[in-house]
């Protein structure tokens, strides 16, 4: 989930033990909004519960938002060792995982980022969503991620970053 769409969020969201909501970024430019349905991990339970409907209480902006959680990255990466531990490179490393670690489809990644795949616009008419799959990917890329360890996820950093210049 995007900041903007957390700062946004509301307990309204939460049905059935997913996060159903429209993604800010897209959601003007699709037909189906940019909806997406998420399920809710363990992980996240606290945070959801600590801070949907509240971030706008706390914060007066998108921005404030923004800045506080690029401080708290900041401490993150001091806490890691890892270089560069943004919003961004978060949904980056999801997506690497997926498909290279889990040997997930690069279609079910694509669903699982909620992202329009031109070349299927017109199959994806006759296909309805099935969220499960994004849970499948989720549930994959979560059960990688238990096991890494600090060493691992700087290891995976460094090829990230050799495979990007390259």
């Amino acid at each position: 989930m995007n900041a903007v769409d957390f700062y946004q969020s509301s307990p309204k969201y939460i049905r059935n033990g997913r996060v159903d909501y429209n993604r800010s970024k897209t959601e003007g430019r699709r037909k189906d909004n940019a909806f997406i349905s998420i399920k809710i991990v363990e992980e996240a339970k606290p945070l959801i519960e600590k801070y949907f409907g509240n971030l706008s209480k706390r914060y007066s902006t998108y921005g404030g938002l923004d800045t506080a959680l690029s401080k708290g990255m900041i401490e993150l990466r001091k806490l890691t060792g890892i270089d560069d531990i943004t919003f961004y490179w978060a949904r980056h490393t999801f997506a690497n995982l997926a498909r290279n670690a889990c040997r997930m489809s690069k279609d079910d990644v694509a669903l699982a980022l909620n992202h329009i795949d031109e070349g299927h616009r017109t199959t994806d008419i006759y296909i309805a969503r099935d969220w499960k799959i994004v849970d499948e990917v989720q549930v994959k890329v979560i059960t990688i991620l238990r096991k890494l360890d600090i060493k691992k996820i700087k290891e995976l950093q460094k090829r990230e970053q050799l495979l990007m210049s390259a």
